[in-house]
């Protein structure tokens, strides 16, 4: 169970949300589109000479490396590591916690039911 959850999160949202078996609520669509949104206008203008891969990387990295202790597992990313690369990048002030709670607590809950069957 607990790797296949750090696949799944590792990969990066993005990927999560295409393996989904079930559509996650329009609240967590509409926050996941805004945050997608944030970072990739980021990526484009910050990282346009490196390889899309190479930016989830690092920003994967920074999210878990800034997780909450209690996940001390590589590549597990807490709401409180997805707001230190928010603020990092200057967006801080553009999602609000609640909202990445939200994103985080669906695709959790769809990796953890597709790890039970």
């Amino acid at each position: 169970l607990k790797s296949t959850m750090n696949s799944m999160i590792s990969t990066s949202i993005f990927r999560a949300v295409k393996a989904s078996s079930r559509p996650l609520s329009t609240t967590c669509t509409r926050s996941l589109g805004r945050l997608h949104e944030i970072l990739e206008n980021y990526r484009a203008s910050h990282y346009s000479q490196e390889m899309p891969a190479r930016f989830r990387k690092d920003i994967v990295r920074t999210a878990s490396e800034r997780s909450s202790p209690i996940l001390s597992s590589p590549g597990i990313i807490s709401a409180e590591g997805i707001e230190h690369v928010l603020n990092n990048i200057g967006a801080g002030d553009q999602m609000s916690h609640d909202e990445i709670e939200t994103i985080l607590r669906e695709i959790v809950g769809e990796a953890s039911d597709n790890c039970d069957k």
